[in-house]
């Protein structure tokens, strides 16, 4: 679906993902040192730690999803999609792995942990949607 998605009559479609995926970045940056500041967060809070979190996360993020990656590249779930099921089980590591690592960089706490993450999760579900949007749109 990618392939036949970036080879459609029109090129901006590919440019507009690739503006959004940028401005997720950008604001997933700024919404994690909102959240840091916010939080008062006692450790690693500079520049260089905030980029290394942040590529951190969505590494792990990455990591985590790359089963259901390969199986939708590999066109293992057809025209119904992934099960509800293995989603959910997706989402819960992934979360539950997202709030013990900030709590570990940074020595937040959970609960502190849980108001950084919502500030980060918050810009990449609305880019989510969008990009499902797109996709629907022009696929």
């Amino acid at each position: 679906m990618i392939f036949m998605f970036f080879q459609t009559d029109t090129p901006d479609i590919g440019a507009g993902l690739y503006v959004i995926m940028i401005f997720a970045f950008i604001i997933g940056l700024i919404m994690l040192k909102i959240g840091l500041v916010i939080t008062k967060a006692e450790a690693k809070t500079n520049f260089k730690w905030l980029i290394g979190s942040f590529g951190i996360q969505v590494g792990m993020f990455f990591f985590v999803a790359s089963p259901l990656i390969l199986m939708w590249v590999s066109g293992a779930f057809g025209e119904h999609g992934p099960g509800i099921f293995l989603i959910i089980i997706f989402l819960i590591l992934a979360f539950f792995m997202d709030i013990h690592l900030l709590n570990m960089l940074h020595r937040l706490g959970l609960k502190r942990a849980l108001l950084v993450f919502g500030f980060i999760a918050l810009p990449f579900l609305m880019v989510t949607f969008s990009i499902i949007t797109l996709i629907d749109i022009y696929a």
